[in-house]
């Protein structure tokens, strides 16, 4: 029985090397399904997903998980996809130079808080004639150059360059405050807004969102963490290890994707890793399922999934779009300089793809 167990689990292993192995290869892909075969007598997997309009299938050497070819299979998928943003770019300019981090506040999915150099700003989407975008307030914080945010309900948890956390509320005053090892690289709020998880290069660190309290240190170095639905922690290592832990700190699954993560999110029940090779798509338990990768791009800086639509930022300089049902690439939605960071607001009864420069400007458009 064990012994059959463990066959098992090889197995299922080998299988999701095999599908990542397969959509690396392709520069993106949504897997379709899998098949054990023979060739030449070693066992392969052959890895069939689509790629935009083509159907195609990866055979993968199940041993060593080298990826042997490539073929289109079938033909062309009909394309549906007709989304992307449309329409003219709103813009508003902060007196800071660059936007670091940003993310819409619980209270109005139109507003958004910004993590400048000089401090946090809050900026909305209005209609009156037309549709502007207005920053209504900057609140200087004395502190270094705030780098990641996570809004949470009456306010928003932010952290500085310099190690400094802090929570503010709605009207700019300072909640707690207290000192980390180092900058994080990300800061995620669970779904109850009462745990913060940090990713630091002194490890994962788990505080209490409404004091500040220190509740754990977990782990060695992490580039990205974020808690999964059911409060479990999903945490990125620089190597590209993923780790799922319970709340006590049990391991619940552990994935190795071979690829330095940038960011790291939970959108419905799926994990979202950008970074290294594009964007990933991820069922805990089981492994990626879909890849986004940007032609000429080594890795994703940022990125969020917006109805049929995946848009990335990537090596700094370009926005674009791609189709979230079969990863196609459709290129950027317009010209856009130097965009640094990306958020979804929600305005007149449609979503806007908010972008943060590293000038200080912000644009908006809708999707």
């Amino acid at each position: 029985m064990a012994e059959t167990a463990a066959q098992e689990t090889w197995s299922s292993a080998s299988v999701a090397r095999a599908v990542d192995a397969a959509l690396r290869e392709a520069g993106g892909g949504r897997m379709a399904g899998v098949r054990i075969a023979y060739e030449f007598g070693r066992r392969v997997f052959v890895v069939q997903f689509v790629r935009g309009s083509w159907l195609c299938a990866a055979t993968v050497d199940a041993a060593t998980g080298e990826v042997l070819s490539i073929l289109d299979e079938g033909p062309p998928v009909a394309q549906t996809d007709t989304s992307g943003a449309a329409g003219t770019a709103v813009t508003a300019q902060l007196a800071a130079r660059t936007v670091w981090d940003m993310q819409p506040t619980v209270e109005d999915p139109a507003a958004a808080y910004v993590a400048t150099d000089a401090g946090l700003a809050v900026v909305r989407l209005c209609r009156d004639l037309d549709w502007t975008l207005v920053v209504e307030d900057h609140h200087p914080t004395g502190f270094a150059a705030i780098r990641r945010l996570a809004s949470v309900p009456g306010g928003v948890i932010a952290g500085t360059a310099d190690g400094r956390m802090f929570r503010m509320d709605t009207a700019g005053r300072l909640v707690w405050e207290t000192r980390m090892p180092g900058c994080p690289h990300r800061i995620s709020a669970d779904t109850t807004a009462t745990r913060v998880l940090l990713a630091t290069n002194a490890g994962t660190v788990e505080l209490d969102a409404r004091t500040g309290t220190l509740l754990g240190l977990f782990g060695g170095a992490a580039r990205a963490a974020a808690f999964l639905a059911n409060g479990d922690r999903a945490i990125a290592g620089h190597r590209g290890d993923l780790l799922v832990t319970t709340p006590s700190g049990e391991t619940r699954w552990r994935m190795d994707q071979g690829e330095l993560p940038e960011r790291l999110w939970l959108h419905h029940d799926r994990l979202f890793v950008a970074g290294e090779g594009g964007v990933k798509e991820i069922v805990v338990g089981e492994g990626v399922v879909a890849r986004w990768s940007v032609p000429g791009a080594d890795s994703v800086d940022d990125a969020v999934v917006i109805d049929g639509s995946v848009f990335t930022i990537s090596d700094g300089s370009r926005l674009d779009r791609h189709s979230y049902a079969t990863a196609g690439y459709h290129a950027g939605p317009a010209q856009v300089n130097d965009p640094e960071t990306i958020t979804v607001l929600g305005a007149g009864r449609q979503p806007w793809l908010l972008v943060g420069h590293r000038d200080g400007r912000l644009s908006a458009r809708p999707v």
